[in-house]
């Protein structure tokens, strides 16, 4: 399988995020003041890989704390605290690794972290989506901070491309930059595309890509309606194995669609819930990288769901796209032409690309807008040396 064997064994494997590693091997080891440090950034863009694969790498104990653990003031002293002080078992380096910073159950839970933090004997690195919430604004001060972006498509493309030229798979330009595009960042996702387009071919070709998506788009309706129009569950689980897309992304088709088929509050309440379990195995196998959960994954979110109702809608149903997945991919490429613009100016303007982002790029965009004059000239001067 691609996706396993391809899983990066050296942070330099790692696509995309080569600002923030580079930060990150800074930090743990020892060139900066700071005693922890924050990597943050969306979900799935290998925050907490880096953190793994880099330790494992350089020879460095880490020590980690999954965020199923206990997150309130006294699991925090009694299981973190030793750890910060006690040396390596063999005398090495060491890490302590805190996953998901938002789920820490309290305000003592993070007033408790920041002693530890500053008492430490070892770097401490936390991963968090949005570190930038009222209630990090203590801990922020003690951290530095390590932006893991959003990844390219470009840069899933060129790793693709490494994977055909390393497995000889014989495949046309278009067809990687489609599938690179259609990832939206996931990397993961891309190479379960290519692994499928690649078995039993000796050439991949546009019209398979084609072939591929509208194959997926025919077996997704069909699998939505076994869910929710059967009390079949074999034939739940099996309609979503072969509509081929994973089980967060069926989780959105099926949040689109679930209110016109469960009437009763009940089985709507019901339902929700096997969702929410599918979404704690799916966090579980992206965290650990342990694929064997996926079967859980899907078994709450196809069997689970389908049971979750008393009786089936007399209906007659036409199922939609998610709304979500064409926002996301909207505010995507919005954020990546916004990141462009800033890194073009960020030497100009001598600021980081996060400030830019945040307080230049939304009034350089109103200027352009409003005052398309005024607009033109500004970029002229963000573009002169």
């Amino acid at each position: 399988m691609l996706l396993k064997k391809y899983i990066p064994k050296k942070v330099s494997d790692i696509v995309g995020q080569y600002k923030g590693i580079v930060k990150l091997s800074r930090f743990a080891k020892g060139d900066n003041p700071k005693k922890a440090a924050i990597i943050y950034g969306g979900p799935g863009i290998g925050k907490t890989l880096a953190a793994r694969v880099f330790t494992s790498e350089n020879d460095f104990e880490l020590f980690e704390i999954p965020p199923s653990s206990t997150r309130d003031k006294k699991a925090i002293l009694e299981k973190l605290k030793p750890a910060t002080q006690q040396p390596s078992l063999f005398g090495g380096n060491k890490v302590i690794l805190i996953d998901e910073l938002e789920s820490f159950s309290d305000r003592g839970g993070i007033s408790a972290l920041i002693d530890i933090i500053k008492n430490t004997k070892f770097p401490v690195i936390l991963t968090a989506n949005d570190p930038w919430k009222s209630k990090f604004r203590n801990i922020r001060k003690y951290c530095e901070m390590i932006e893991f972006s959003s990844i390219d498509y470009k840069e899933i493309e060129k790793y693709l491309s490494k994977i055909c030229e390393s497995e000889n798979i014989e495949v046309e330009p278009v067809v990687l930059k489609k599938l690179a595009a259609r990832s939206r960042g996931d990397v993961r996702s891309a190479v379960l595309d290519l692994e499928v387009l690649s078995k039993d071919k000796t050439k991949i070709r546009d019209e398979d890509v084609y072939e591929l998506f509208r194959e997926r788009d025919e077996n997704i309706f069909y699998a939505v309606k076994m869910v929710l129009k059967s009390f079949d569950a074999r034939l739940a689980y099996q309609s979503l194995i072969d509509s081929k897309v994973d089980s967060s992304e069926f989780m959105l088709w099926l949040d689109q669609n679930l209110p016109q088929e469960y009437l009763e509050p009940r089985s709507l309440r019901d339902a929700y819930i096997e969702i929410s379990r599918s979404d704690i195995f799916s966090s579980r196998i992206v965290r650990n990288q342990a694929w064997g959960l996926m079967f859980y994954s899907k078994l709450f979110v196809t069997s689970g769901v389908q049971q979750a109702k008393s009786q089936v809608s007399q209906n007659i149903s036409h199922y939609s796209r998610p709304d979500v997945l064409m926002k996301i991919f909207e505010f995507s490429n919005k954020r990546r032409k916004m990141r462009g613009i800033v890194d073009q100016v960020s030497g100009k303007l001598h600021a980081s690309t996060t400030l830019l982002m945040r307080d230049f790029y939304p009034y350089f965009n109103f200027i352009h807008e409003k005052n398309p004059k005024m607009g033109k000239a500004l970029t002229k001067y963000l573009d002169s040396d």
